[in-house]
Formats: C-alpha cells, sequence, structure tokens
C-alpha cells in the first residue's frame, strides 16, 4: 500500500467553487488577508476543498493570503490554492524550526522555497509570530482548525471586543463547524456579559468564497462614510486605547500616573507624543489636587487633635 499523499503534494483536479472563480475580476482594492486554519494532516477533505477555495479566490481578486505557512492541512490546501491562483502568500514561521544551514523551516509549503515571502519569528514563545501574522492585515478569515487555531482566533476577536483593532473577523462555518462559537457568543450576550453585539465581535460564512465578499463589503462600507464621521470613529478608538493602555499596561503606566488618575486627570506616559505643554499643564493641575487634598487632610488632623484635647 502506498502511502498517503500529503496536502502539500496533491494534484487532484481544484474544486468547482475555485474553478469559478478563476472567471472573477481583480477587487477594486487589494487587501492583506490574514488566514488561521488547521496544520494537521488528517484534516477532513471538506474542510482542505474549503481552504483550497479560499487561497485560490485571494489570489484571483488580487489579494495577498497571509498564514503560518504550513504544509500539512488547511495551511497546506490554502498554500496550493493560492499558489495555482499565481497569488502572493506571505508565511509566518518561528525561528526554532530551522532544520538546517541553508534555513528552511521543518513543516513548511514547498511554495516558499521557490517563491513568496516567508517572515521569521524569534522569542521563547509564539507572541511574536501572531504579531507578525496580523501586522498590516486588513482582515482575519478563520477556517476549521484546533486549539491553535482557537487560540489565534478568540485572542483576535477579544482584542476586537474591547476596542484594540477594528479588523473585520469572518468564521468560514464549514458543515456547521464554528456553530458552537456562535452560540457561546449568543449566551453570553443573553446573560449581558458582552460590550458589543456578538455580529460585531465574530462574523459567520458558510464558504470561503462568501468571506472574502464579506471582507471587502466591510472596507467598502468603511470607505463611504462621510470623512468626518470616519474621524470621529478614530478620535474615539483613540481615546479608548489609551485609557485601556494607561489602566492595563502596568510597564506603561508610572505611579505617578496611577497618582493623576485618581484625582481624575488625563494620564499621560512618557511614551506620549502629545504637546509637552499639554503634559506639564496637565502634572500642574494633578500636583495642585495632590496638594489640596493633603491640606484638608492636615486640617482635619489638626481640628480632631484639638478637640481630643479640649476633652482631656
Amino acid at each position: 500500500m502506498s502511502p498517503p499523499t500529503s496536502e502539500e503534494d496533491k494534484t487532484d483536479p481544484m474544486p468547482a467553487a475555485a474553478a469559478a472563480a478563476s472567471e472573477e475580476e481583480k477587487a477594486p482594492t487589494p487587501l492583506r488577508i490574514c488566514c488561521y486554519g488547521s496544520s494537521s494532516s488528517r484534516t477532513p477533505a471538506k474542510y482542505t476543498d474549503a481552504a483550497y477555495n479560499l487561497g485560490y479566490h485571494l489570489a484571483k481578486r488580487g489579494h495577498t493570503c497571509v498564514n503560518g505557512a504550513g504544509k500539512e492541512g488547511c495551511m497546506a490546501a490554502m498554500n496550493r490554492g493560492a499558489n495555482d491562483g499565481d497569488g502572493a502568500i506571505v508565511g509566518v514561521t518561528h525561528e526554532a524550526f530551522i532544520v538546517d544551514d541553508g534555513g528552511w523551516f521543518e513543516g513548511a509549503h514547498s511554495v516558499f522555497k521557490t517563491k513568496h515571502t516567508i517572515l521569521t519569528a524569534k522569542g521563547t514563545d509564539l507572541q511574536e509570530r501572531k504579531k507578525l501574522l496580523v501586522e498590516g492585515a486588513d482582515g482575519l478569515v478563520v477556517l476549521p482548525g484546533g486549539p491553535g487555531t482557537w487560540d489565534e482566533l478568540w485572542e483576535m476577536a477579544c482584542a476586537r471586543h474591547i476596542g484594540f483593532h477594528a479588523l473585520p473577523i469572518v468564521c468560514v462555518n464549514v458543515d456547521g463547524y464554528y456553530e458552537n462559537f456562535k452560540s457561546i457568543l449568543m449566551r453570553a450576550h443573553e446573560d449581558e456579559l458582552l460590550y458589543k453585539l456578538p455580529e460585531e465581535i465574530l462574523h459567520f460564512e458558510d464558504s470561503a468564497e462568501a468571506a472574502v465578499k464579506w471582507i471587502e463589503s466591510y472596507h467598502a462600507s468603511v470607505a463611504m462614510k462621510p470623512e468626518q464621521e470616519q474621524k470621529k470613529v478614530i478620535e474615539r478608538k483613540t481615546s479608548m486605547l489609551k485609557r485601556m493602555q494607561s489602566n492595563l499596561s502596568g510597564s506603561t503606566m508610572t505611579v505617578w500616573g496611577r497618582m493623576t488618575s485618581f484625582f481624575g486627570d488625563d494620564i499621560c506616559d512618557d511614551d506620549d507624543k502629545g504637546a509637552s505643554g499639554g503634559r506639564q499643564y496637565r502634572r500642574s493641575a494633578s500636583l495642585s489636587s495632590i496638594t489640596l487634598f493633603a491640606a484638608g487632610v492636615s486640617v482635619g488632623f489638626l481640628a480632631a487633635s484639638k478637640v481630643g484635647v479640649r476633652k482631656m
């Protein structure tokens, strides 16, 4: 019996959906799309077919496919599809996977040997790799996958939920694979555990083609908004992000910042690129508040001590 064919080495005819996509025109605006999906060699064909369709469709629409560079599972299929569609692919891997002096990576798809771009993350964990995957991305498409895929998905969903980014995220819900994720978001909404509506956090489509079309429509709708309205949205998000960074990131907020924030002033980090005069004014105002507070406490102690002496 011959060994099973790796997804990387498959030469099967392209799925019908991908064949139909070959007739499509390029999208008006090329996008950089980050794609998550399984890397298992046991991934069912219905999922790898969807992955191939995604890669091929992105290529024909003129978009760049960014993924984990894998040679198995959904990652392999999307790389094969994007390559067959003569599209641009960016693979992101980790230096820990280098296997020879030539710099080749264990588990990387062969399409990266001849063309396309491969980026190498460093570090003792996968955090930098995750950042490189989404750096400069215009949207995220999530195919069926296991815990690694879910980890990447929910990290980005959480960041969108609390306002750290506004990237559209869409799950390709092949054969109802992500129905439980839809259900848990709805349950969290019903139990009032969310700050946004479920559909504002994650979107779901049944096919790769529909997922790409949804992201294109999302960007088209944003571009049609009046410039002033877009500016207001950006300002609100920027203000919220600064406050969240100040309140959540101990590495970027000084003790002084914590003290001044207690008195209701805007926090201004050392890395703030705003006008120096504004920083000085806010810190001066905060100092005045602290002085008044301290003076009030002193007067209170003095009055209390005098009352105590009289009673004696």
